[in-house]
C-alpha cells in the first residue's frame, strides 16, 4: 500500500491551484495519489471549475470545520494508509545544508543523517542556509519507511523554514509535528479524535506522542507557508482566531499539565502551548 496525499481546503480553490497542487505537480508526483477534501456540494463545484484537473486525482465532499475535516479524512480511508496531509498553501519544501556539506556524500533528503546528536552547533549555525528539497517523492518513502521502523506513527517537519533553528537531526521525542505537512499510518482510534480547531496539531502531537511514546521530527526539513495570515480557510469565517487559539491553549494546558506550559508572550498576541519533553 503507497502513501497518499490529503489536502483540506475551504474557500482557497485558486489558491490550491497556484501553490500546493503546483508544488507537487512540479515534483511529478502523480495525480493519482493527490486527494483534495472540500467542505460542502457548492465548494466542490467551485473546485471543479477552477483546480488543474492535471494537479490531482480526487475531489471529495466531507464536513465543514478543520477538526470535523481531520476526523472525516481518517474514518474516510482504511487503516494502515500512509497519508501525508499537507495545506493548501504550501509554496515548497525547504531542506537544510550545511557548506562544510557541500564536499559531503551524505544523503540528507533521504534521512541518512550522521549527525551526532549532540554536536555543538552554535559555532557554525550561519554557515547553515536552506536549499529546494529535491525529490519530494523519495523523501515522502523514506519518511514513511523510518516511521515503520520505529514503531511509529506519525512524523513531522520543522515548523519554520529558518535555516539558523532547524538543524540536521531526526528526533523521536515531544516535538510539535506542525498542521501544514504531516504524515502518518492512519489508525480509527477514539483516542486519536481530535475535538479542537485551533491548535489541532498540537492536540495532535499529544495524542500520537502519549499512545506510542513518540513521533518523529526531520527537523532538516521545513515548508514555505504562512501562519494565521492567508486569506480563506480558518480565516473565511471572521472568527476571532486569537480568542480560539487562547481557549484552545488553556484547553491543551488544563488537559496535558504534565506535558506542556502556556507561553502568552508572543507579540504577535496568539496564545502558544509550549511542549515538556517528559512524561
Amino acid at each position: 500500500m503507497g502513501y497518499i496525499i490529503v489536502i483540506p481546503s475551504y474557500n482557497r480553490a485558486d489558491l490550491l491551484n497556484r501553490k500546493t497542487l503546483k508544488v507537487l505537480n512540479e515534483y511529478h508526483i502523480p495525480r493519482n495519489v493527490i486527494y483534495v477534501f472540500v467542505a460542502n456540494k457548492e465548494e466542490e463545484e467551485i473546485y471543479k471549475k477552477t483546480l488543474n484537473p492535471d494537479f490531482y486525482g480526487h475531489l471529495i465532499v466531507g464536513v465543514k470545520g478543520l477538526k470535523n475535516q481531520r476526523n472525516f479524512i481518517s474514518s474516510y480511508f482504511k487503516e494502515g494508509q500512509e497519508i501525508l496531509n499537507l495545506d493548501d498553501d504550501i509554496g515548497g519544501f525547504k531542506i537544510l545544508k550545511h557548506k562544510s556539506s557541500l564536499k559531503s556524500k551524505t544523503r540528507i533528503e533521504n534521512n541518512n543523517i550522521k549527525t551526532k546528536k549532540n554536536q555543538k552547533r552554535k559555532s557554525y549555525r550561519k554557515d547553515y542556509f536552506l536549499e529546494t528539497l529535491g525529490n519530494l517523492d523519495n523523501f515522502i518513502k523514506s519518511s514513511f519507511k523510518i516511521l515503520r521502523k520505529n514503531k511509529l506513527y506519525l512524523w513531522g517537519i520543522y515548523p519554520i523554514a529558518n535555516p539558523y533553528f532547524m538543524f540536521p537531526e531526526m528526533t523521536t521525542d515531544l516535538k510539535l509535528i506542525v498542521g501544514p505537512c504531516w504524515g502518518v499510518i492512519n489508525r480509527h482510534d477514539k483516542d486519536l479524535v481530535l475535538t479542537i480547531d485551533e491548535k489541532e496539531d498540537v492536540e495532535r502531537t499529544l495524542q500520537y506522542y502519549l499512545k506510542d511514546n513518540g513521533v518523529i521530527r526531520f527537523n532538516n526539513v521545513s515548508v514555505q507557508t504562512t501562519y494565521y495570515k492567508t486569506p480563506g480557510g480558518m480565516q473565511a469565517d471572521k472568527r476571532d482566531r486569537k480568542n480560539d487559539a487562547y481557549e484552545s491553549a488553556i484547553y491543551l494546558n488544563k488537559k496535558y499539565p504534565n506535558l506542556t506550559k502556556l507561553y502568552l508572550g508572543k507579540k504577535s498576541g496568539y496564545a502558544e502551548v509550549k511542549l515538556k519533553n517528559h512524561l
